[in-house]
């Protein structure tokens, strides 16, 4: 594990930073891959016991993002985030759960690994939770670039239809509008689970493992014995 995870932070902190200079920090999910990828487009990691391989390049990342909404993590390990996606990001987390269902999403910030799914239905609607391991800063830098998710869902460009600002310039006037207008609802986002099911609280407890950083204990598993961690949106 220590041997996989020392790898890891070698090889991808320089790419993963250097996607997004301006934020100074990033946000990445990495489906899995297969020994018949070239050898340079994977990274192996140990996932409930399993050596697996990844693929470096990410699904999607900070960049993809439309809108968010922080807790507290259950575990006291920084905070947990739930990310609204935008057009591409959304198209993407729905292909990868259509097409690799039985498999792992390795979820990492600033190249450390801090949660992950293993992939049981696809994901229609844009949207994913990341359990813990977020820092402050991170959510402090996150504030500055997008709006936060608010009752009623994420910001939309269009007033006649769901359009989720995707551009630059569309998410720049989304974080504008956010700030200008009052608030008229009150009360947290509704997040959904993968069954349907609402919380307007948030889930009580995370479902999926947390992965520990790199020389830290290995934390008690935190679902049921036999059962694997799934999707959360």
């Amino acid at each position: 594990m220590k041997h996989c995870a020392t790898f890891l932070m070698i090889a991808l902190v320089p790419l993963l930073l250097g996607m997004s200079k301006k934020p100074g920090y990033s946000i990445t999910f990495h489906s899995q891959g297969s020994d018949m990828d070239l050898p340079k487009t994977n990274f192996p990691f140990e996932l409930e016991g399993k050596k697996v391989l990844l693929h470096i390049v990410p699904e999607f990342s900070q960049q993809n993002i439309a809108a968010f909404y922080p807790f507290p993590s259950e575990t006291g390990n920084g905070n947990g985030v739930t990310l609204q996606l935008d057009f591409r990001g959304k198209s993407s987390l729905e292909m990868v759960t259509r097409t690799k269902r039985g498999e792992f999403m390795l979820a990492m910030v600033n190249g450390q690994p801090v949660d992950y799914v293993a992939i049981d239905q696809a994901v229609l609607d844009g949207i994913i939770t990341i359990w813990s391991g977020v820092p402050d800063t991170v959510i402090a830098s996150m504030d500055k670039k997008f709006p936060r998710i608010k009752p009623g869902g994420a910001p939309s460009m269009s007033d006649k239809m769901e359009m989720l600002p995707t551009t630059k310039k569309e998410k720049k006037k989304a974080l504008e509008d956010s700030k200008r207008k009052p608030e008229k609802e009150s009360g947290k986002p509704v997040i959904k689970s993968l069954g349907g099911a609402t919380d307007p609280a948030l889930p009580s407890a995370p479902v999926s493992n947390q992965i520990p950083l790199e020389g830290g204990a290995s934390p008690a598993p935190v679902t049921p014995a036999g059962s694997a961690p799934k999707v959360q949106r």
